[in-house]
């Protein structure tokens, strides 16, 4: 009769057991929002919306947006890319450490990113236009009134009456352009 030899695992003492090997630091790390979050600027909620979008441009789950996801995106939505250099020129202008990709801190960057206090205030401007029904140059409580009522939205005059107040930040009863252009961009009234 022969007698087996006992099995490795029948002969490692646990008590002397190597310890197991470290985690890998390869594969794809857990997304976090709060490591991008940055209030008042930037809020948790914000950052997921935008990791939403990105998602799905990253088709491939890589955590990066390769070239040709790039040009799938712009396909997507309309925009015929007949040539790579115009991808790779996208490419050059978001990609901030040449990775050959955009990865979620830079499609972040891009999609926070303020643009120009000119732009803003004439962007700023085409919206308070609309909302200045009777082109006064200001806007009255009942224009706001109206204005929420046109787009469906369900307030008290209360609700009204604090978002008005709000926005009326020299507290002269109406919305003047600045009072309205400070308040979208979150300025101190006087401070531009």
């Amino acid at each position: 009769m022969s007698r087996q030899a006992p099995s490795s695992a029948q002969k490692v003492d646990p008590k002397k057991a190597p310890p197991p090997p470290p985690p890998s630091k390869k594969g794809p790390k857990v997304f976090n929002a709060e490591d991008y979050a940055k209030p008042p600027h930037l809020t948790k909620e914000e950052v997921l919306e935008v990791k939403q979008a990105f998602d799905i441009f990253d088709n491939d789950g890589s955590g990066s947006i390769d070239p040709q996801e790039l040009r799938e995106a712009f396909e997507a939505s309309g925009i015929k890319t007949y040539h790579n250099k115009f991808i790779y020129q996208v490419l050059g202008e978001l990609d901030t450490d040449n990775s050959g990709g955009i990865d979620f801190e830079e499609f972040l960057h891009l999609a926070t990113a303020k643009v120009s206090d000119k732009d803003t205030r004439e962007q700023i401007q085409k919206v308070f236009n609309l909302y200045d029904w009777n082109k006064e140059g200001r806007i009255t409580w009942d224009e706001l009134k109206r204005v929420a009522q046109d787009l469906g939205e369900e307030m008290t005059d209360e609700e009204i009456q604090h978002m008005f107040k709000k926005a009326d930040l020299d507290d002269d009863g109406f919305v003047t352009f600045d009072d309205f252009y400070n308040l979208m961009t979150q300025k101190e009234y006087g401070k531009q």
